[in-house]
């Protein structure tokens, strides 16, 4: 890269932070403006803000790097949205945990109604074992 081969650490260093502020003020100061004057505008305050350094950088590796403070900016915006629009974990646990519940109600009273037990049906008594049964058990013995 052309500011690698041509710059130091420390100016590299610079060149970004001076071009992640010319982007973030023609964000701001320039933001019902349309994309190519913001971008105008961001070149011009890092040309004059590097220059005032004595740090001589091309237009278009300015460029370069205006864009690349742009597209770091859309790729955090991004992630925030993606972040946001996922559901938040704990109204999505409760949202389950009341799901169970009302389908284990529903579930016990489908038992309740097929096995008799609920409050409206009577219970059989069960059945009594006849006498003469019993009484031919003892006799055979």
């Amino acid at each position: 890269m052309w500011l690698e081969a041509r710059t130091t650490a420390a100016q590299r260093e610079v060149i970004h932070k001076v071009t992640g502020e010319a982007f973030a003020l023609a964000q701001t100061a320039f933001k019902e403006a349309g994309g190519e004057r913001k971008l105008q505008e961001a070149l011009q305050y890092a040309s004059l803000t590097l220059s005032s350094q004595g740090i001589v950088v091309s237009q278009v590796e300015l460029r370069s790097a205006i864009e690349k403070a742009y597209l770091e900016y859309k790729a955090k915006i991004k992630a925030v949205l993606a972040t946001e629009e996922q559901p938040n974990e704990e109204a999505a646990q409760a949202a389950a945990k009341e799901a169970v519940s009302s389908l284990a109600a529903q579930v016990t009273a489908i038992l309740s109604q097929a096995t008799g037990t609920d409050t409206t049906t009577s219970t059989p008594e069960p059945e009594k074992v006849s006498n003469t049964v019993a009484q031919a058990t003892i006799s055979n013995e």
